[in-house]
């Protein structure tokens, strides 16, 4: 019965990535750079991946942990359906471990939370489907420090940010997955993120990844 659940589930959300990609994110220039990287630099079998956005794609993962040796895959402005459109990849590579960051593209994009939960719950149940020996883990959204209003679309989703962690852990802990909760240790005051991680207010400086990197070190090389 789960198993036919899975399959429901991954038509469902492929319906979804082929219906609504949001400001054109697979035509976007870097989104296109970034793919045909991949393409050129494909995962090995059993590889540690990490996916997500540009907070991932940031990330100097094979640097940080040598002896795993990552695979990045984040792309700078990807979202939960820009995502879900480039697992085969992944899905075929059948990862060790497979470490998440998504939503808050979604959110720059004025998405509602019940409708990221959706692309995340996809993006699970497929590689779940697809690798089910892979080991997921789930983390939180990162808090932001928008004081200077240099993200227009950014502005009040403090507490949209928040709320979505505590679905997502409430997520994880139904399915049964690690969910990392970074959230707390950038926090800075009430909501925002801590200035000294940053260099925008929502990118992280080499402080930032640091703090990233003791927060998960345990999971990735356990």
């Amino acid at each position: 019965m789960r198993t036919i659940l899975l399959i429901f589930l991954l038509f469902i959300s492929m319906c979804l990535t082929a219906q609504e990609i949001d400001e054109n994110i697979l035509e976007n220039k870097t989104y296109i750079e970034r793919m045909a990287y991949f393409k050129t630099n494909p995962l090995k079998k059993g590889q540690i991946v990490f996916l997500g956005n540009s907070l991932t794609q940031g990330g100097k993962w094979d640097k940080f942990f040598p002896t795993q040796s990552p695979a990045n895959r984040g792309i700078a402005g990807d979202n939960t359906l820009g995502m879900l459109y480039r697992l085969p990849e992944i899905i075929i590579a059948q990862p060790r471990k497979l470490f998440l960051l998504a939503g808050i593209n979604d959110i720059s994009l004025n998405r509602s939370n019940e409708k990221i939960m959706t692309g995340i719950r996809s993006i699970v149940y497929q590689i779940k489907a697809g690798s089910p020996s892979t080991r997921i883990y789930v983390q939180s959204l990162f808090p932001i420090n928008n004081e200077p209003n240099r993200y227009k679309r950014m502005l009040d989703k403090e507490k949209q940010i928040e709320e979505l962690n505590k679905q997502l852990q409430k997520f994880c802990a139904q399915e049964g997955i690690i969910f990392i909760n970074i959230y707390p240790a950038f926090l800075g005051g009430s909501l925002k993120m801590d200035a000294k991680y940053t260099t925008d207010g929502l990118h992280l400086n080499d402080s930032g990844y640091s703090v990233w990197v003791d927060q998960i070190r345990q999971y990735v090389e356990e």
